[in-house]
């Protein structure tokens, strides 16, 4: 079969009138589907049209000049049900033209329109959709498989770590930029230099791979006397209501237990990289540290509250999802301050953190896993498999942290992701994210203190 029937199904299947949508979706009455027919023309898809799309983009030219040959939308009367909330997610629909209504669960509800940020993502995807999608005007939609959310275009972590400074994706000011360009240069010539974890980090990470007793972690901690004394620190705090205080590392790691202290020592040792001293580009870091805990905190809860990820991981996940600017911002305290303008540094940044992400937690030696994350952490719509996975933790904590934020209206619809419908209750109301901000409002100021911030 074809990337291009793979991806986006046969002009055979891909209705251009609601009379043709049987084949398609299994079923008008199976589907929960509900047709009001519409005199509308079908708008012709062009190269133009797909390019607008996410992540129908990121697929080949190639690729989508060939869909795009005699192919035509989907054209629905004001009423029409597309899709019921529950019934599985047989096709992925992306809305051209009209207003949709997404009915969530109970009173929730929202309008996507066509020529919005939010209408350049699916309506909504995943095993099954977690919304009802009723037309409120005449609309045109774009019907492809699901497998398009499954498909990575840059599946190998060597193509995910380039950064190329003549790329279209890049902004005009960024490419132009010096430090950008003198940037990439260092990068390709491998001679970057790159920030690097504390000795005890590094090998208690590696012990903790195989079999390890509290002893020999206790052991490993105790190289550094700093970082030895944080974990007596928190385990003398009230979170984990000690009869007696302690004064051993042993003691301590016996408290915390083996996940936590881990967690914790890569914590300490992930907060030295994020400093620096020039003033400028250390209170850009430690904004950016501070974000990381925050995010990390997410990760917690709504690992905690889901099952399937371990929390502890979820949140080492989070603190090191954004570790790519590190680099970056630490060539620019070295680089003559003449040359670049703060606003410049801002700039470049989006596009830094993916990339170097990938190359730092690579080269730090972490487990493959979380060397994805940085990628993962905003693939809005890239779809893991049937079970909800670290990834889709932290991409969910992403947008949770994005609530109420400018960012807002630049991403999809919680609803219209994938990883949402894998949660335990298959939904993100606005009530629920409003329940994870509060339980992890706790979290979050306990872990400033412990970084003291």
């Amino acid at each position: 079969m074809s990337l291009i029937k793979r991806l986006f199904g046969s002009k055979e299947t891909a209705a251009t009138t609601p009379a043709d949508t049987g084949p398609e979706t299994g079923g008008a009455e199976a589907a929960g589907i509900h047709i009001v027919p519409s005199s509308r023309q079908p708008l012709t898809i062009t190269s133009d049209v797909l390019n607008a799309l996410f992540p129908i983009r990121n697929l080949s030219e190639d690729v989508r000049d060939a869909f795009a040959l005699d192919r035509v939308a989907e054209v629905y009367g004001a009423g029409s049900v597309l899709f019921t909330r529950g019934q599985p997610a047989e096709s992925v629909l992306y809305l051209l033209e009209g207003t949709v209504l997404m009915e969530v669960a109970g009173d929730t509800s929202y309008e996507v329109r066509a020529d919005t940020a939010k209408s350049r993502f699916p309506l909504c995807s995943g095993q099954a959709y977690s919304a009802t999608a009723r037309a409120l005007t005449d609309v045109q939609v774009l019907r492809v498989s699901p497998k398009i959310m499954s498909h990575n275009p840059a599946s190998a972590n060597d193509e995910r770590m380039r950064l190329d400074p003549f790329s279209p994706e890049i902004p005009e000011a960024v490419r132009q930029s010096r430090i950008f360009q003198a940037f990439c240069h260092f990068y390709h010539d491998e001679t970057l230099k790159l920030p690097s974890l504390p000795d005890v980090a590094i090998r208690l990470r590696k012990a903790m791979e195989s079999e390890v007793t509290m002893e020999e972690v206790a052991r490993i901690v105790q190289m550094d006397p700093a970082i030895a004394a944080k974990l007596i620190h928190v385990a003398n705090s009230p979170l984990y209501l000690p009869v007696a205080p302690i004064t051993t590392c042993q003691d301590a790691v016996t408290r915390l237990g083996l996940s936590a202290t881990r967690t914790l020592v890569i914590s300490y040792s992930l907060r030295q990289i994020f400093q620096c001293r020039d003033p400028y580009i250390s209170q850009l870091l430690h904004a950016e540290w501070k974000k990381s805990l925050h995010l990390s905190c997410l990760c917690w809860v709504l690992a905690s509250e889901n099952g399937g990820v371990n929390p502890q991981e979820a949140q080492l996940a989070g603190l090191v999802a954004d570790i790519g600017i590190v680099p970056f911002l630490h060539f620019a305290e070295n680089f003559p301050r003449e040359y670049w303008k703060t606003e410049e540094i801002d700039q470049a940044l989006p596009y830094i953190r993916e990339p170097l992400g990938i190359f730092l937690l690579t080269r730090l030696d972490f487990s493959p896993e979380l060397v994805d994350i940085p990628h993962r952490a905003e693939s809005w719509l890239e779809d893991s498999g049937p079970q909800i996975d670290l990834g889709d933790i932290v991409m969910l904590s992403k947008l949770h942290r994005y609530i109420g934020t400018p960012r807002m209206s630049e991403i999809p619809a919680i609803n219209s992701v994938p990883a949402c419908s894998k949660l335990v209750d298959g939904e993100l109301t606005p009530e629920l994210s409003l329940k994870v901000l509060h339980d992890a409002k706790d979290k979050i100021n306990q872990s400033l203190k412990l970084f003291d911030i």
